[in-house]
């Protein structure tokens, strides 16, 4: 037996062998790195993923999503009273308001000058106390506020709504009545110099102002578009403006050397004849101004 060949051949076929297992392990080595790598990089990938957004980020977002929502998603929460607040957003549960009380179950009109905006007043009587007052557009009385001031009426806006309270019997009359109606009524022609009236008397007359409306017929006069007095007619015999020597026609111009010309000079005119002892007035009496002076004892 040629025991050199065979140990020859044995040498190759171990060799040969290694070389393939030497292969195999490297073949399969690269395999399990390469498996490795592909494992670590799915895991961090992974944990990428789950990791949480910053708060910045988060808050961004959801003021996103908010004003992308509409504003008719958050009705319900009025509509159901979800917080139980004193708001009557539901009108099922609403209470009725009460009812506006009739101004004419408060109020009486006791005299009248028609007169637009600050021209016009009128003088309304409280039925409970008598207590007198005198109004002009604009005025609230009782929640109910002055729109107009007619010729023995004034008109109120009551909750949206025009009411009109009427003086009880006036009787109509013409702004400036017929020459024989203004001599006929017109008395005895006042006597030059001072005027000297009963302070009583006068004390008496303006405690009812309604009344004292009702002794003459006065509107606001304007010339040429200008406010230029009050003109009085229809004076009734004994009344206080003839016995202060006005006569028909006469256009009451200024009181102390101050004009008259709207409602709130009429009303410092009352107060004037309430507190002073004497007084002057000027007058215009056919076209020319006339100057009247009154003592009150």
């Amino acid at each position: 037996m040629d025991w050199a060949r065979y140990f020859q051949l044995s040498l190759s076929d171990l060799l040969g062998l290694v070389s393939r297992r030497t292969v195999i392990l490297l073949v399969m080595a690269i395999f399990i790195y390469q498996g490795v790598g592909i494992f670590y990089k799915a895991l961090a990938l992974q944990l990428i993923r789950m990791r949480p957004a910053p708060a910045v980020e988060i808050k961004a977002q959801a003021a996103a999503v908010a004003a992308r929502e509409p504003a008719d998603v958050y009705l319900v929460i009025p509509e159901r009273n979800l917080f139980g607040t004193t708001t009557n957003t539901v009108t099922d549960k609403q209470t009725p308001a009460a009812p506006q009380q009739d101004i004419a179950l408060l109020f009486d009109v006791r005299g009248t000058v028609a007169g637009e905006g600050k021209y016009g007043f009128a003088v309304i009587e409280e039925k409970g106390t008598r207590k007198q007052r005198l109004v002009k557009a604009g005025d609230v009385v009782a929640a109910a506020k002055v729109i107009r001031i007619k010729r023995n009426a004034v008109d109120f806006l009551v909750e949206g709504q025009e009411r009109t309270l009427k003086m009880a019997e006036m009787k109509e009359a013409p702004i400036l009545p017929p020459a024989q109606a203004m001599t006929a009524s017109t008395g005895p022609p006042p006597q030059a110099g001072t005027f000297v009236l009963n302070r009583s008397e006068l004390q008496e007359a303006m405690a009812d102002m309604g009344s004292m409306l009702s002794q003459a017929q006065i509107r606001p006069y304007f010339n040429a578009g200008v406010p230029d007095g009050f003109i009085v007619t229809s004076i009734r015999p004994g009344s206080l403006y003839q016995k202060m020597g006005i006569v028909n026609g006469d256009i009451i111009q200024e009181v102390d050397n101050r004009k008259i010309r709207t409602a709130d000079d009429v009303s410092g005119l009352l107060n004037t004849l309430k507190s002073s002892s004497d007084i002057s007035m000027v007058v215009k009496r056919g076209g020319n101004p006339k100057t009247m002076n009154y003592q009150f004892r």
